[in-house]
């Protein structure tokens, strides 16, 4: 399961075709040994019960060492210890307030409690810890908007904020985090400077800035809350080279602030600068290609997360640098 957005058929395949062509000559070629950033995978999680996992959509980890995973398709979250063993889920069943509809954002609070894109529902749901239902979002719709699309959710505990990603509206809603507040909206349907077309996903760093992965305009746009909520500057641009972008779909921070995306289409994972500035691919000895990776996420122990959606697992690597 994943968020398709209108493009011209013909057109699509051409590009995609280039696309492929270009990562195909990357592998086959001798790349630069500074060009690769090695890893080394730890685990992978998967299934646990008759369920399995169909197309997982995001992780997270809880202070307690709980590995969470949004289950798109079976509508719920599933638990599992940090070793990757299967523990128990939540979501799916009971009353119809507390069900997810196709979820593919996921984040917590200082607290542990989880917030939720019900993408099918369009709203936001609010866990406990336990999983147990507390709360809901309701978005905000005028006359001239569509119907909500929430893909993604993301919260500032120090600045006690929360973002959500309106795919259908191309814009990101900012709520108070205490009272669930609507406050402001950033965005809007633009290819230039002041919008996104068809965001997905975001990341906010150690300094609040948010990364907002907008997908058709094949870059990442930057929320600066202190002066605002402006946009700031755009890192990445529409291509197949190094320091491109073709179809991003994931984006993560690290503690050195060094900025990981993910090409869903190309299966790549770049490492960039804060300036956009290319840095690495991650591979050893060639450019490792991951299937449809659409969300990414560091631990608190460095431990990087890829949610491969099509492949139904979440690969769990350590980074050398």
């Amino acid at each position: 399961m994943t968020k398709c957005t209108p493009l011209n058929t013909v057109r699509a395949i051409i590009l995609l075709t280039i696309a492929c062509l270009a990562l195909f000559a990357q592998q086959t070629s001798a790349a630069p040994a500074n060009g690769l950033l090695s890893l080394e995978q730890v685990r992978i999680i998967e299934g646990g019960d008759k369920l399995g996992l169909r197309h997982p959509s995001n992780v997270r980890v809880t202070s307690d060492n709980r590995v969470l995973v949004l289950d798109g398709v079976s509508n719920r979250v599933v638990i599992y210890s940090y070793e990757g063993k299967f523990q128990g889920s939540f979501g799916k069943g009971g009353s119809a307030e507390a069900e997810l509809s196709y979820p593919l954002g996921m984040t917590l609070d200082a607290k542990d409690n989880i917030y939720i894109a019900d993408t099918g529902n369009a709203r936001i749901q609010i866990y406990s810890p336990a999983g147990k239902y507390l709360e809901q979002i309701k978005l905000p719709q005028s006359e001239k908007q569509k119907r909500p699309d929430p893909t993604d959710v993301a919260v500032d505990n120090q600045r006690q904020l929360l973002y959500v990603v309106d795919n259908e509206n191309h814009q990101v809603l900012i709520y108070s985090l205490k009272e669930k507040k609507f406050i402001h909206t950033v965005g809007g349907m633009s290819h230039t400077e002041d919008g996104f077309r068809w965001p997905f996903s975001l990341y906010i760093d150690s300094n609040g800035i948010v990364y907002v992965v907008d997908v058709i305009n094949a870059r990442i746009r930057t929320i600066l809350p202190e002066q605002g909520f402006k946009l700031g500057h755009d890192i990445g641009r529409w291509g197949v080279e190094k320091g491109e972008l073709f179809r991003p779909k994931g984006v993560a921070v690290n503690v050195k602030g060094q900025i990981f995306i993910a090409d869903s289409y190309l299966g790549v994972i770049q490492m960039l600068d804060k300036k956009g500035k290319f840095q690495a691919v991650l591979g050893k000895g060639k450019v490792k290609r991951f299937t449809t990776p659409t969300r990414l996420y560091f631990d608190s122990t460095g431990l990087f997360y890829v949610v491969e959606m099509f492949a139904n697992r979440v690969s769990v690597y350590r980074i050398k640098s």
